[in-house]
């Protein structure tokens, strides 16, 4: 099954490049199709380390983010690729107005598509707070 895995969570520096690079790991490593967005701005670790996998998005932009379903949209007929967005901190009010407005649930669940979302938090109360 196909998916689009949302790796975010309100602190910086808690690991989401991180997971999201273990995570394109692992699809490369069992052959699995898949294309990443980056969005963090300032740091851009995943395009940086999955260049020929990746590339930005900006996530104040909805025509930017249209980008991440065009992938999948585009890939019908054909085995449908694995999505990874990296997301950068302090991302989660953009991205659900995207999500609500574009009514990706419904879209991903009409092409059979998964949508998960990784928060990833450390154990600081900063970190715990904005979960």
């Amino acid at each position: 099954m196909s998916s689009i895995n949302f790796i975010g969570g309100e602190k910086g520096g808690v690991g989401k490049s991180v997971v999201a690079r273990v995570l394109a790991q692992y699809f490369i490593d069992s052959q699995q199709p898949f294309t990443g967005f980056d969005t963090d701005r300032s740091h851009t670790t995943f395009t940086r380390f999955y260049q020929s996998y990746a590339s930005p998005v900006i996530v104040d932009s909805f025509e930017s983010l249209d980008a991440i379903a065009q992938a999948l949209d585009e890939a019908q007929g054909a085995h449908l690729p694995h999505i990874i967005v990296d997301l950068a901190a302090q991302t989660a009010a953009p991205m659900a107005r995207w999500i609500q407005e574009s009514d990706l649930f419904a879209v991903m669940a009409e092409m059979g598509v998964g949508v998960n979302f990784w928060h990833v938090a450390d154990a600081g109360k900063d970190s715990v707070d904005l979960l």
